[in-house]
């Protein structure tokens, strides 16, 4: 292998690296960039409830109170245990003895939620029972009904599989078939509670649709969305798709970060799937450890002590990635030293290499710089070659023109002499053949001085509209009278008199060819251009 690839192998080595180390799924990066915004997410929600903070100042409107005491307790209610408590402990506080049945038990149902959403279970179902859902209005019966069905339905996830959990499971079904009951129809809650029902009878492709339906209607910023996305995880784990419970683990996960959502599930059900399924343990742990500062905050003591008893293991498990991780780095840094000391040797050599090369460089500029002299003495040759052709089509042209005048100032003065008169008209003036032979000569001397003029001259002129010397011919007329414009000579009566024809044909002429041009207004400025002496040299 030649030394001078040993920087390409170099930088490789270093590729392989960074992409055995960095490389990432896509959306565990969108992940990832909305966890580290976490707390510009809680500074919002901290923003949103200082306003309806704020509504209560000054406010002694009882049923007014009440309200934002409500949109306060729905902002906590998955955010903060003691915060959503505390809200329905002041609204409890508020109602009186002779206030409607609706306005008491819909604080109930609030306190139960509460309870039943922290794993205080039982203690939710018994303020649960005491409500008689047939005296409550249609709106509060869907919301005491979805109370029921969550309470039993999460008590269950928490409970023994054989022996507690189908009982609960079964309360909770029973709730569900009277909370899509009440709910409106296509609205997202509706399909979200179809495919729960549709979940809990295994029937998971009909699960699926709906849960589906139910996100392309719910923006990803509401805790529905959060929800439904989690329980589509759920349904394709169970369907054995772990691509798609992948990728709707992290969406559920977005979701919670984006909300805040405190108590939620995402993020500790994608820790343990990056652990066992992926090997991610660095990610797991993370997340894991987030899942649980979550926990935390809300001060929910079961999911707390879930997450607690799986940490350690993954928490062992990415020392030792991290220990296996020092070692290999180690060894890299070793591979490392050891090619920068070859480089350092390659460098030694390249550096004395492009010395010997800067001393032939310096010979060749000044080879270049004798070159440019030359180059420069013979576009001067070539200027004075062509102002020499103008100056001698002028004389010419001068000369042409007084044997012209000649016949007519002869005949002018010996109009008597018909014999004088017929040897002028013959003699003076040049033949046909004299012309002929005259515009040939000329056409080859301006050919082989400008061997491109034809090609030249017709990329001015518009593709369709060519001009071509004729067959037997070097330049045709229009074609001559543009080359006398090239060498300078650009009065009409001038090239006339070179051309043995009358001004107006001339003009006529140009204005034909001008018709033709590309560029009408520049046209003979750009014939002026082409043909350049040092695009001649050139070729």
């Amino acid at each position: 292998m030649r030394i001078k690839n040993l920087p390409c192998l170099v930088f490789f080595f270093f590729a392989l690296i960074s992409f055995e180390i960095n490389a990432k799924d896509i959306n565990l990066e969108h992940l990832d960039k909305t966890i580290s915004n976490r707390e510009h997410y809680l500074k919002l929600k901290e923003e949103k409830l200082d306003s309806l903070r704020h509504l209560l100042k000054d406010n002694n409107n009882k049923e007014r109170q009440l309200q934002i005491y409500e949109m306060l307790f729905r902002e906590f209610l998955a955010f903060s245990f003691d915060s959503a408590m505390t809200y329905v402990k002041r609204s409890e506080a508020l109602v009186e003895p002779y206030d409607s049945y609706d306005t008491k038990k819909k604080i109930e149902i609030h306190k139960a939620l509460s309870l039943a959403t922290s794993g205080h279970f039982s203690h939710a179902v018994n303020i649960l029972k005491s409500i008689d859902s047939k005296l409550l209005s249609k709106d509060l019966k869907e919301e005491f009904f979805s109370a029921c069905e969550w309470t039993y339905g999460v008590w269950a996830a928490y409970s023994d599989k054989n022996t507690i959990a189908p009982e609960l499971t079964k309360e909770s079904v029973i709730y569900l078939d009277s909370l899509i009951e009440v709910t409106p129809a296509s609205s997202p809650q509706f399909y979200y509670r179809l495919a729960e029902k549709a979940l809990r009878s295994h029937n998971y492709p009909e699960a699926e649709k709906y849960y589906l339906r139910t996100l392309n209607k719910t923006p990803i910023t509401e805790r529905l969305y959060a929800q439904a996305a989690y329980a589509l995880a759920m349904t394709y784990n169970e369907m054995g798709n772990k691509d798609k419970y992948k990728k709707w683990l992290i969406n559920a996960a977005i979701s919670d970060q984006t909300i805040p959502l405190k108590e939620n599930l995402a993020l500790q059900e994608l820790a343990l799937f990056l652990n066992k399924e992926e090997g991610d343990v660095e990610r797991a742990n993370t997340y894991l450890k987030l899942a649980l500062e979550d926990a935390i905050f809300y001060n929910n003591r079961l999911r707390m002590l879930e997450i607690a008893e799986k940490t350690p293991n993954i928490s062992n498990l990415y020392q030792n990635t991290i220990e296996h991780q020092n070692r290999r780095l180690k060894v890299y840094i070793l591979t490392i030293g050891i090619l920068l000391l070859l480089l350092g040797s390659v460098c030694i050599y390249i550096f004395r290499q492009r010395q010997a090369v800067a001393r032939s460089k310096d010979a060749l500029a000044e080879m270049n710089r004798h070159s440019q002299l030359l180059n420069i003495r013979l576009l001067e040759t070539n200027k004075s070659r062509e102002q020499y052709v103008s100056l001698f089509m002028d004389l010419c042209a001068a000369y042409i023109e007084k044997l012209n005048r000649f016949p007519m100032v002869l005949k002018l003065k010996v109009k008597n002499l018909s014999d004088l008169n017929s040897v002028s008209d013959r003699y003076v003036r040049p033949s046909e053949i004299e012309t002929r032979e005259m515009f040939h000569n000329f056409d080859t001397a301006f050919l082989r001085l400008y061997p491109n003029y034809i090609e030249q001259f017709n990329s001015l002129l518009q593709p369709d509209k060519p001009i071509l010397p004729k067959k037997g011919e070097l330049l045709s007329t229009d074609l001559r009278i543009y080359a006398l414009v090239r060498m300078g000579i650009s009065e009409s009566h001038k090239i006339a008199t070179l051309l043995f024809l009358s001004p107006q044909t001339i003009f006529n002429h140009r204005t034909q060819v001008r018709n033709r041009a590309i560029d009408r207004n520049n046209f003979e400025k750009d014939v002026m251009q082409i043909c350049e002496v040092n695009e001649t040299n050139k070729k």
